[in-house]
């Protein structure tokens, strides 16, 4: 049959079944009129349903996506993270669907240091940092909360940001307590001054040595033997904290379907410019990790600084709706500046701090100041609180537990320069016996308000 006989019949099929639906709506309009009022009932509910039922709008609008995205752009070919996912994508994951699990993120109390445990819901779990500079510190007590939580000895991911002792410290103890899948770390060669411990980095396996690029190296004792502890790890995958560009993230781990961490880290060419010589710029390669689960983001950032924030900002597109800011830099005045609060507005602060060793005087008053003039509506501390347990559950409810309360008032009181200069003044009068260990500590304590 030709093609113009063939629509023809089409047409003539066509205006025979509107006859035939009109001659049957005139026979019985209250059946017409039934139909249509199912109809309407029907697309009444499903609209009440998809703004109502928060589960089954972000199903229906991830599924749009992702059909929007598939015919968009086809095969993106984009580069791939180092577990899997996009690494491509910038800023938060739109494509990611409702799991039915539970994310928690451990903010384990080490004194003043960091160390972060993430148990993601699909069973698999990783280490960020273990360090301290707290005299009182018991590693002991850590590891027996990871025991708790590791019956199986096992850890999927584990990484450290930068070599910094409050970072690095316990590193080595736990990558020898347990068997590490993947350990992510900087671009930096262990070259320690100590004698034995160099000779165990020169015994160290050749070809994963010469991983590290980077001109610059560290030699403190702390690093190196984590450094030797990592690359002795049997049956472990390294990966550097190192992005080719700013357009693509090399570490994303993700079950590729409801939860994604997304590292932004330090590029090829920042690393060629970075020395290493100063604490900004040993801070500056912490990485920055986007963790998203059911509608909530949580920024987790080492000890990043306002070096690599600006990099950041401009990375996600300029800006990110987020909920839980992990405080750079212990709540250093250099760290979490206004710029990057106004880009990665969040509701929650964590903060990783002890005044035990704590040289600094960390949490800074000007840093508390920005996240109150910001209306958070709670800013947590590892001194005041204890370990902090982050939950966000297959609802997307988000909610915090803590080993201790505080006030709020003395959650919001940090220390001014003023302070602080009283503070050095007195430890210097306690050094030279001018004042005695408890008119010290009661001078201490009426400064810190606790």
């Amino acid at each position: 049959m030709s093609a113009q006989p063939k629509k023809k019949a089409q047409t003539k099929a066509k205006n025979k079944a509107k006859k035939a639906a009109k001659k049957a709506a005139k026979k019985n309009p209250g059946i017409v009129i039934a139909l249509v009022l199912v109809v309407v009932i029907i697309v009444a509910v499903a609209v009440v349903v998809y703004f109502k039922v928060p589960a089954v709008h972000d199903a229906v609008t991830n599924i749009i996506s992702r059909e929007s995205s598939t015919n968009n752009s086809g095969n993106n070919g984009s580069q791939q993270g180092g577990n899997g996912g996009n690494g491509g994508s910038q800023g938060g994951n739109s494509n990611l669907i409702i799991g039915d699990g539970e994310l928690k993120i451990h903010f384990i109390n080490v004194g003043q240091g960091d160390c972060i445990y993430i148990q993601f819901p699909d069973g698999k779990d990783m280490i960020i940092d273990c360090g301290n500079k707290s005299s009182n510190y018991d590693f002991n007590v850590t590891k027996a909360y990871l025991d708790a939580l590791n019956p199986d000895g096992a850890i999927n991911y584990l990484m450290l940001t930068h070599g910094d002792e409050d970072h690095v410290d316990h590193l080595d103890q736990i990558v020898l307590a347990y068997q590490i899948s993947t350990i992510y770390m900087p671009n930096i060669l262990a070259t320690p001054s100590n004698a034995s411990l160099k000779s165990q980095v020169d015994a160290l396996d050749a070809d994963k040595l010469a991983m590290f690029t980077d001109a610059n190296t560290l030699e403190t004792a702390v690093y190196a033997k984590f450094f030797i502890a990592a690359l002795s790890e049997e049956n472990c995958q390294i990966v550097l904290n190192v992005d080719t560009d700013d357009d693509h993230n090399s570490i994303v781990i993700s079950d590729e379907s409801t939860y994604e961490l997304k590292f932004y880290c330090m590029t090829v060419e920042g690393w060629a410019h970075n020395t290493l010589k100063d604490a900004h710029e040993k801070n500056e390669v912490s990485p920055i990790g986007v963790l998203t689960y059911n509608g909530k983001r949580i920024l987790l950032t080492g000890d990043s600084n306002e070096e690599n924030e600006p990099n950041f900002i401009s990375r996600i597109g300029g800006s990110l709706d987020c909920d839980v800011l992990k405080v750079g830099h212990h709540g250093s005045e250099t760290s979490s500046m206004d710029d990057f609060l106004d880009a990665v507005t969040c509701e929650y602060a964590v903060i990783s701090c002890n005044m035990d060793g704590n040289t600094f005087y960390h949490p800074r008053q000007t840093t508390l100041d920005r996240f109150i003039a910001r209306n958070y509506t709670a800013i947590y501390r590892t001194d005041l609180n204890g370990t902090i347990v982050l939950t966000v559950d297959g609802e997307g409810t988000l909610s915090f537990s803590t080993e201790k309360t505080a006030t709020q008032d003395q959650e919001r009181n940090g220390l001014t320069n003023a302070e602080i200069n009283v503070i050095k003044d007195y430890k210097d009068k306690l050094k030279n016996g001018e004042i005695t260990q408890d008119e010290y500590d009661q001078k201490h304590a009426e400064i810190i308000g606790w």
